[in-house]
């Protein structure tokens, strides 16, 4: 079997046409390189700076944990456990209502109109859809209940955490705001 070596026909003239720019550029790249090879020695010929030494670590004085009948300081006091029995829990199976996925400073009134003898306040929330609240629905992220509803304002109940694993009933409001 044969092997064939592949020839490309290319004119002479096309041949040294490309050789000559390549050669001249690749004659660049070995130029003189003494202003460089001055300016290393120049840098290395510099004194060096003194380096400050570590600082020397003290190590710390040892402490050693001592279990007494004192409480522990990674438990609440006993004493805070009492007011589990306030009676005061929100109800956790009550289905949620829409604006109680918002907190309060997110929710905005708008007005209210009065229909049948039920005042209802108007409620913007953060996707500026307009909702109708009464007194006895809810909103905010708290179990906030409404409890009166006047031209200005909203007054809620809200049932929140006390801090040491109950609840507490708190106040809250959501004032209409004025279009300055």
């Amino acid at each position: 079997m044969k092997t064939r070596i592949l020839s490309f026909p290319m004119n002479r003239q096309l041949w040294l046409s490309a050789l000559v720019p390549i050669t001249l550029a690749l004659g660049g790249c070995a130029s003189n390189m003494n202003d460089l090879t001055q300016k290393v020695d120049q840098i290395l010929a510099r004194p060096g700076g003194k380096i400050e030494p570590i600082p020397e670590m003290k190590p710390l004085p040892k402490y050693s944990y001592v279990e007494t009948n004192a409480r522990t300081p990674f438990a609440p006091p006993v004493t805070q456990k009492a007011n589990h029995t306030n009676g005061v829990s929100p109800d956790m199976n009550r289905p949620k209502e829409p604006l109680e996925m918002f907190p309060l400073d997110a929710l905005s009134m708008k007005g209210i109109i009065v229909r049948g003898g039920t005042t209802y306040a108007l409620v913007r929330d953060p996707d500026d859809v307009i909702h109708e609240i009464q007194v006895g629905n809810y909103m905010g992220l708290n179990y906030g209940k409404v409890v009166s509803i006047t031209s200005d304002k909203i007054t809620l109940e809200e049932i929140v955490p006390d801090g040491q694993g109950g609840w507490r009933k708190q106040s809250a409001i959501v004032q209409q705001k004025s279009n300055k």
